[in-house]
């Protein structure tokens, strides 16, 4: 089969993560995507059945390919500015043009909302009753759709749980961060970094260990330069090293798997820390993390991105959680993940061209 993705083409760990498994449970399918982003592009390039096509050609693809999937966690967050809810009409009209043409059309791994107004929930709407499958990772997304005349929907844990890593207990040595910087008005970044080089310093002074700041996205929404600001900031920065996100997943994942407790700011820093059962810290920026936290840790009181300040909280509180253990979260046996590739498996065997 020929696919047509859309999904979020930023250089993002967590993304690529998706597409990675994404391309390894389906090998004999062609899964078509469409950037003109050279370093999306290059990192792309190590999925052998990815063809890469430019953005111009998706119109007339729609004859070629047999069905349409959309796949990624936060793909529907962007319905909250007029930008956004314009961008979701054209999708829409695309998505049915596809339809009338006997195209089979899934949306998998996604979590909803939040919506500002009811118009980003109608778009969302109409967009997911187009769709032969559905399938979300959180519980306030499934019950959002089982309040309508949804068909064919599904529930389970984030697509990169299924991602087979090692654990590394013995040989992990220091802390985790994973740097976050916001791209939206009204942001907090240099307070957060700020904070965030406080309790790297002060881990440092009381530990003498290394500290690791991940980036996780290296385009648009630009990790590095998150990862850079708290490394100028901190006082210690021969004990501070910064990895960033550039295409290279297993030199990142194997990075990661090193850490001893992890502050995870950026959602898939807090899956792959349960995946490698590393102890985590978790800061919220969005609904993802609270819903992941409020489901599977809700004895923990999660802190949100906007509370991250010097002036607002007690960085050695945090430090103090950090260093003991048993106040941080830890792994959960999240097994049933594979459940979206499976739904798709059973959706795409209905075509005569499996």
């Amino acid at each position: 089969m020929k696919i047509m993705l859309f999904a979020y083409l930023d250089n993002n760990i967590g993304d690529d993560l998706m597409l990675k498994l994404l391309s390894e449970r389906f090998p004999a399918h062609e899964f078509y995507y469409y950037t003109s982003n050279t370093v999306v592009l290059n990192t792309l390039s190590q999925f052998k059945n990815f063809v890469a096509r430019p953005p111009s050609l998706r119109q007339q693809d729609i004859d070629v390919v047999d069905a349409v999937l959309s796949i990624g966690g936060s793909i529907f967050n962007d319905l909250n500015t007029l930008r956004g809810k314009l961008a979701r009409i054209r999708k829409i009209l695309f998505i049915a043009k596809a339809r009338r043409k006997g195209k089979r059309i899934a949306t998998v791994g996604c979590n909803l909302g939040p919506y500002k107004d009811k118009l980003g929930w109608y778009l969302t709407t109409f967009e997911l009753k187009l769709n032969d499958l559905v399938t979300v990772r959180d519980r306030s997304s499934f019950d959002l759709l089982s309040t309508g005349s949804f068909k064919n929907f599904y529930m389970a844990d984030d697509i990169v749980y299924s991602l087979e890593v090692p654990i590394n207990d013995e040989s992990r040595y220091g802390l985790g961060i994973s740097a976050f910087r916001s791209t939206h008005s009204g942001e907090n970044n240099y307070k957060n970094y700020r904070a965030l080089a406080v309790v790297i310093d002060a881990y440092i002074e009381k530990t003498n260990k290394l500290v690791k700041i991940f980036a996780f996205d290296s385009e648009h929404e630009n990790d590095t330069s998150a990862a850079l600001h708290i490394l100028n900031l901190a006082k210690h920065k021969k004990n501070i090293e910064i990895v960033p996100y550039l295409g290279d997943i297993e030199l990142f994942v194997n990075k990661f798997n090193q850490c001893e407790h992890h502050i995870a700011i950026r959602f898939h820093s807090a899956i792959l820390s349960a995946l490698m059962k590393i102890p985590f810290y978790p800061i919220s920026y969005s609904n993802k993390m609270e819903a992941l936290i409020e489901e599977n840790y809700p004895e923990f009181k999660i802190l949100n991105i906007s509370e991250l300040d010097i002036e607002q909280i007690d960085t050695s509180v945090l430090l103090e959680k950090l260093l003991d253990s048993s106040k941080l979260c830890h792994t959960n046996n999240m097994t049933n993940s594979k459940i979206h590739f499976e739904k798709l498996e059973i959706l795409w065997s209905k075509d005569d061209n499996v």
